[in-house]
């Protein structure tokens, strides 16, 4: 019976440095920043050049459009994204027309633009546009307007800020220039000819 004791003892005092060595361990960290920037990107994805052309009575009388004219305005529509990680508003404004070849200037008040919205902000909800329809379409002024405003939160990709402007030239419609293309050609306002504008659109954080 004593053997038998003193046998298990060597055993196990032979396997107690093993477990000790097998606990022993190290450990050191590696600190991870990560610095998210803000991003406020506006993209013309489509219909960055226009041309408007007066063919008819009819055109000078009643205006034309992407589907009034013919031509009309080619293409008529400009298809335009925002990406923002924060939330914004669009504003518009443009120079009166200067002629290329011809006398005297076009209102810029003739132009006209109304907006759709084709992402996943909606109008009414994400976003606001008073001018949704051609009869409400806004006539362009020198000063900025504001085009496109904030409703519950428009920060987003372009999937979500993607809007289509239509535009109208001499229809007359919502805030438009109320003479018609023809009377104010009479008048001597501005000649027959090639006349150019640049439109501008800003895009602007709401802090």
């Amino acid at each position: 019976m004593k053997k038998l004791v003193i046998l298990l003892s060597l055993i196990f005092a032979l396997q107690a440095p093993a477990t000790v060595f097998a606990q022993l361990e190290d450990t050191e960290t590696v600190l991870f920043n990560a610095i998210l920037g803000g991003v406020f990107n506006l993209v013309v994805q489509d219909g960055d050049v226009q041309t408007a052309t007066f063919n008819t009575g009819d055109d000078y009388n009643y205006g034309i459009s992407e589907s009034i004219g013919v031509p009309g305005i080619d293409p008529g529509f400009t298809t335009i994204a925002m990406e923002a990680t924060g939330n914004w508003y669009l504003q518009i404004g443009s120079p009166d027309f200067t002629p290329i070849t011809g006398t005297g200037t076009i209102p810029i008040d003739n132009l006209g633009v109304w907006c759709e919205a084709t992402g996943i902000h909606q109008f009414g909800t994400e976003v606001t546009c008073a001018y949704q329809t051609a009869e409400t379409a806004l006539g362009l002024q020198i000063a900025n307007a504001t085009l496109i405003d904030l409703g519950s939160g428009n920060s987003g990709g372009a999937p979500d800020n993607q809007f289509v402007l239509h535009w109208l030239m001499g229809t007359m419609q919502g805030s438009m220039n109320l003479v018609s293309m023809f009377a104010q050609l009479s008048a001597g306002q501005f000649s027959q000819g090639t006349y150019t504008t640049t439109v501008v659109l800003t895009m602007i954080e709401i802090p």
